[in-house]
Parts: C-alpha cells; structure tokens; sequence
C-alpha cells in the first residue's frame, strides 16, 4: 500500500465534507447516507504502491426529483474507484489516473422501488474507437439494494428501463463520484427561481473537487492546441497511431 493513502483519503474526505454543506445548502430535506467520508471512500490495500486507489460507495443521495418540490422521492445511488498518481507529498491537486463511476436511480412506488435511470461512466486511454471518457447506460438493479439497507425499506427491486443496447459508449466529460454529485444537485436541487443562495451553495459544491485534476494530464492528443480549446467528440477518441 502506498505509505501516502491515508494522506489522501483525508483530503477527499475535508472535500467531500465541503461538498455535503453546499448540498445542505442548497437543501435542506436533502439526505445522504453513508455520510461520513470514511465511510464511503475506502483505501484499497491491494493497489500498487505507486498509486493511490480508493474504493468509492455505495452512497445513496435522497433528493427531490424536481428542484423546490418539498418532498424527496428519488433515490440515487453512486458507487465505483478513483486511482491517483504523482506526488502526494504537497498541497498541488491529485492528479487523477484512472475511475469508474457506477449511478442508479430510482423511484420509490408502492410496494416498489423501481430503477428509472443507470449509467456506468469510465475511461479507456488505448482501445480504438473507444471515447477516452465515456458513459454507458444500463440497468444497475443490483444497487438498489443500497437504498433498502440504507433508508430500511422493505420493498422490491423492480427494473423499469427496458432492454438497453450495451454497447453504445457516449462521449463524457469525466465523470468521478464527485462529478456525479455535481450532477445530482444540478439536476434535483437547484431551479429556474431557485434563491442566490442556492446559487452559491452550488458554486461553493463544485468548488469542492478543486483538490483534483481529471486524467487528461495522461495523454498528449488530448493536450494539444486543438482538443485543449475544442469541445467536440471527435478528440475523445485514441488514435491508432501516434499523433
């Protein structure tokens, strides 16, 4: 194990701190469960020493469906890894080498709790044609689980998504767990006349990833003038040969 893990997992967990008072914030019914960032971000021993990588969930965030509803009825679980690489010695931001992201949501009905939304979000840096970034949506049912432990509810697991084509990778932003919480509470939690200070509260969520960088550093191609101030997919993707 690296002898700087827990170095690092005490900086996520002042973040991930951070990142739950700008959700509080921003509102209050709000629940996530485990809070403790101990809790949710675990020191994989089994990782190589030149790395650092933390096991990340599964974490369950009770919120609205729609921003200024009053009343938490969506259940979104994330679990999944981030790996870091470099020097873990100073104050610098991490520098991200690898993640995997796994999110379901879902929707409690009757004796049900029912999925309504997975994705799993990842990064290939070599495979061609593959997005370096990317997400694939899929059923996540066995996440659920989650919720029922979590929030004691005694209620079945049912899929409401339908048969998923499993190989359609969309082109992502990066998508770490922190990301996804920016997402949860950009789509659930803030409105078209939600107040300033939810506003703020927003601003001072995102601000909490700032002790990392996403894995861009890792590849030239995504580096160079061009990708560095477009945006469009097609710089998502490796080359077969050196570029």
């Amino acid at each position: 194990m690296n002898p700087d893990a827990h170095r690092v997992q005490n900086r996520v967990h002042i973040a991930w701190n951070k990142a739950l008072l700008g959700m509080r914030q921003m509102e209050q019914g709000a629940v996530v469960r485990p809070e403790n960032g101990y809790d949710v971000f675990r020191v994989d021993r089994d990782a190589p020493d030149d790395v650092v990588k933390l096991n990340v969930g599964p974490v369950v965030f009770n919120v609205p469906e729609r921003a200024n509803r009053g009343r938490s009825d969506l259940y979104v679980v994330v679990e999944g890894w981030l790996v870091f690489e470099g020097d873990f010695a100073g104050a610098a931001p991490l520098k991200t080498q690898s993640y995997g992201t796994n999110v379901a949501y879902f929707k409690r009905r009757g004796p049900d709790l029912e999925q309504v939304y997975g994705a799993h979000y990842d990064m290939d840096e070599a495979r061609f044609a593959h997005p370096v970034f990317h997400a694939q949506i899929g059923a996540k049912l066995d996440l659920g689980q989650a919720v029922k432990d979590q929030f004691h509810l005694d209620l079945n697991l049912v899929s409401r998504m339908g048969t998923i084509l499993a190989n359609v990778r969309l082109p992502s932003a990066q998508m770490d767990v922190f990301a996804a919480m920016i997402q949860i509470c950009a789509d659930h939690l803030v409105g078209q006349h939600s107040a300033t200070e939810v506003h703020a509260a927003f601003t001072g969520l995102r601000g909490a990833s700032d002790f990392l960088t996403g894995a861009a550093h890792r590849l030239a191609y995504l580096n160079a003038p061009e990708p560095a101030n477009c945006y469009q997919s097609r710089h998502w993707y490796a080359s077969p040969i050196a570029v």
